[in-house]
């Protein structure tokens, strides 16, 4: 098993380093966010361009979707029955089984993955979907899969031309997903294993297309309440409005007098709670410009970066805070996904397929951005010259 990270940063030289975050690898269970027939050739395109350039991929979290693949710990059988739905939760199983069934699901994504462990290249961040990667007992599943030698570190710091690039997933300033089992968790295992089971199973309103597909990439998450307003009949909604809080308050997502309240709800509380999500990437920009500028500190130890990679918000964003006096010009990144991003009920989703590459080269940093669906196109650049070396 590769290097696990522990609370401290540790600092390792690089020379070229490939990014890419979110990538959500999940088994074939009717609705997915990554498919091995459409993301997985380009996916198995940066590995090989990793393994002959002696580069290192690093993964930014979420890159196996776990959580979604586990059921909600109570309230399941309840929900079936109200809604009719002929469901049989899953039985329970380990890290190992969810890995398997994931490289069954995605066999060419897999491969090229553990081709990078295999040459000692690949990093995985532990995120919000597969915290359970951090957990020491991991190293044997990750094998069985052969992903035994790629190194698990929640925070990777690199320096490139005496620069400091720290990598995090970027949950830490997410509240509902900073810790494992906690709202945002909860959200994704009832959308996947109620949700999704319940409209594969009613179907849709007349004159409407429905895609299950659609309802897990939508972001934020709750967006999916006007969304399931536009595919079901207004007394099918409300039934299963009114379910979907109480599984949600039986696993504590939701404060328990509310669900018993369900009734009073408002649309405008609903729209509420989407906005202040739909803000996520935003405050998530300005805690990392904060780091970026030392004036917040970073979780895991991380020293202050020069350049800071995040993921998490399934938002591109790239910001640079230009340098005063003798502090040089730095870097925010957060890279996004590589899921189909969708908005609402019917609008095309959001293909793109971002990855960063850091090098250092000739005396400089260089940070370039690009879309591998979009023919690899640059579609942002950062340079930085090394410090200057006291005579």
């Amino acid at each position: 098993m590769g290097a696990r990270g522990g609370a401290a940063a540790v600092m390792v030289d690089a020379v070229t380093v490939y990014v890419v975050s979110d990538l959500h690898l999940d088994e074939d269970d009717g609705s997915r966010l990554f498919r091995d027939d459409v993301q997985g050739a380009p996916l198995a395109a940066l590995c090989r361009r990793a393994v002959e350039e002696r580069a290192e991929l690093v993964l930014l979290g979420d890159s196996f979707d776990l959580t979604s693949m586990m059921p909600p710990p109570r309230g399941l059988p309840r929900f079936a029955r109200a809604m009719r739905v002929p469901l049989q939760p899953p039985p329970p199983r380990t890290l190992g089984d969810l890995l398997q069934a994931i490289r069954r699901s995605n066999p060419e994504s897999m491969t090229a993955l553990a081709r990078v462990a295999q040459a000692g290249a690949l990093t995985l961040v532990p995120g919000n979907h597969d915290h359970l990667l951090a957990d020491r007992r991991a190293a044997e599943p990750l094998a069985s899969v052969g992903l035994g030698a790629a190194r698990v570190e929640r925070s990777p710091v690199r320096a490139l031309a005496g620069r400091t690039v720290v990598l995090q997933h970027g949950h830490a300033f997410d509240p509902s997903n900073a810790r494992p089992g906690g709202e945002g968790e909860v959200m994704t295992r009832v959308l996947h294993q109620a949700l999704v089971p319940y409209l594969q199973h009613h179907g849709a309103r007349r004159h409407v297309r429905m895609s299950a597909d659609r309802i897990i990439a939508l972001r934020p998450e709750e967006i999916v309440v006007p969304v399931l307003q536009r595919w079901l009949e207004p007394a099918d909604f409300d039934r299963l409005f009114r379910a979907l809080v109480r599984l949600l308050a039986d696993n504590g997502a939701v404060p328990r007098p509310v669900a018993w309240i369900r009734r009073a709800l408002s649309a405008e509380r609903v729209r509420k709670r989407i906005l202040e999500q739909d803000a996520l990437w935003q405050r998530a920009g300005r805690a990392a410009l904060a780091a970026v500028a030392g004036k917040r500190r970073l979780p895991h130890g991380a020293p202050e970066p020069d350049v800071l990679v995040l993921g998490h918000t399934h938002v591109l964003d790239w910001a640079v805070l230009e340098g005063r006096r003798r502090r040089p010009d730095r870097l925010y990144v957060n890279l996004g996904t590589w899921t189909q991003r969708a908005y609402d009920a019917s609008s095309p989703p959001d293909a793109s397929l971002p990855v960063l590459r850091l090098g250092g080269e000739r005396g400089r940093l260089a940070a370039t951005l690009h879309d591998l669906a979009g023919g690899e196109a640059e579609l942002q650049r950062f340079e930085l010259e090394a410090p200057r070396q006291n005579s």
